[in-house]
């Protein structure tokens, strides 16, 4: 069971290695391909704002 911990500093997934993979790739599709995942985190922080 994946479980994501979110702070204002940093992102945490803990889960199998499958299920993160899984994770990332779900935001890269809904994100669009060409989307880093240090643009989605900073993204994500700014909005939880």
């Amino acid at each position: 069971m994946l479980k994501k911990y979110a702070t204002s500093d940093n992102l945490r997934f803990v889960g199998k290695a499958w299920e993160i993979r899984h994770a990332l790739r779900q935001e890269q599709k809904r994100r669009g391909a060409h989307t880093s995942l240090l643009w989605v985190l900073r993204s994500d922080k700014a909005s939880s704002k």
